[in-house]
Formats: structure tokens, sequence, C-alpha cells
């Protein structure tokens, strides 16, 4: 039995998508990298920062993106939509909730806010404030910590194999996420 659940960000809690996609290009372009065609992002969307790097930034470090991202970021709010039926059901689990996204904090609680999320969750935990995104465990470990659950006892709830590498790691239950109609917790 579950005593916490821990959501992903993007595509669970909020569309992202569109959002990712023009702030990748905007940031590439800023920083004179080849454009990220539809194509190339559609398979990476949900990666971790280290991995943004590889692809689409090489030789920029890890702060260096962050602050470019962090600097763009709420330009490109316009393209940000809740996810159908996401307050409902938040509203209905009492247990204790989490985010835990490769995302920087910064930007997953303005996004939350900007939704009218963020009063449901007892704590974010983004990329910036662990050592490895996603797929590596560590927000999965931080977000259990704040929360007093171990691991095991925590519902990881993701859209991605990003998510579910992480929740395998850390040894927490997955479920995938599809719709909050679909979702039984």
């Amino acid at each position: 039995m579950a005593k916490a659940v821990l959501f992903d960000l993007d595509g669970v809690l909020v569309d992202t998508y569109d959002l990712w996609f023009h702030l990748i290009n905007t940031v590439a372009r800023r920083l004179g990298c080849p454009p990220v065609p539809a194509e190339v992002y559609r398979p990476t969307f949900g990666q971790g920062l280290e991995a943004d790097i590889d692809r689409f930034y090489p030789g920029f470090t890890v702060d260096q993106i962050r602050a470019q991202y962090d600097l763009y970021y709420d330009a490109h709010l316009v393209h940000l939509k809740a996810i159908e039926g996401a307050a409902a059901a938040l509203r209905s689990i009492a247990l204790p909730k989490a985010v835990i996204t490769n995302s920087p904090t910064g930007a997953a609680r303005l996004a939350l806010r900007k939704v009218n999320l963020e009063g449901y969750f007892q704590t974010v935990v983004g990329s910036d404030q662990v050592a490895a995104s996603k797929p590596a465990p560590d927000e999965v470990f931080e977000a259990c910590r704040r929360l007093g659950v171990t691991p095991a006892e925590a519902l990881v709830v993701g859209d991605s194999r990003f998510d579910e590498g992480a929740a395998k790691a850390a040894g927490a239950p997955f479920v995938w996420f599809r719709s909050f109609a679909e979702l039984k917790i």
C-alpha cells in the first residue's frame, strides 16, 4: 500500500511538450547551436538536462544551460496547458504528494502555479536540487526523504522511460500515466 505519490510534471500534470520544444530551440538559437527539428525533439522529450546538453548543446555546461532555461522559460508559458482532470484527481488523493521533474524547480513551481496545481503538493523536487536527473533515482530518493517515506512506500506516476527508470533504480513501484480518468491509486 502506497504512503505517498510522486508525480512527474511534464506530460502528467501539465502539457509542456510545445513549451519545451520552443524553449530548446530558443536556447539553441541564442547559443549558436543548430535548430532542433520536431522529429529529433520528439523522442527526447522528458530527458534530463545532461542529455539535452549531449544532444542539443555540446560543449556547454549544466550551469550554462540551466541558466538559459531559467532565463527564457517564462516567455514560453503561453504553450503550457494543464492535463485534463488533474485538479480533481489530485483533490481525491489523500496521500502526501510530490512532484519529481527533470525541469528546474523554479520552472516547475511556476508551471504548477500557472495551472493552479501547486497547492496539492507537499514538495517539488527539480533537477537542480539533485546530483543527477531521471532516469537516475536521485529525485525519487529526495522526494521520499522530504515526505518521510521509503521508495518502496512511494508510488511513482510517470509517462516516460526516464520516469520508469528512476522508479526502478530507486526501488519504487511505478504506474504508467495515460490519463487521470484511467489512473488508479
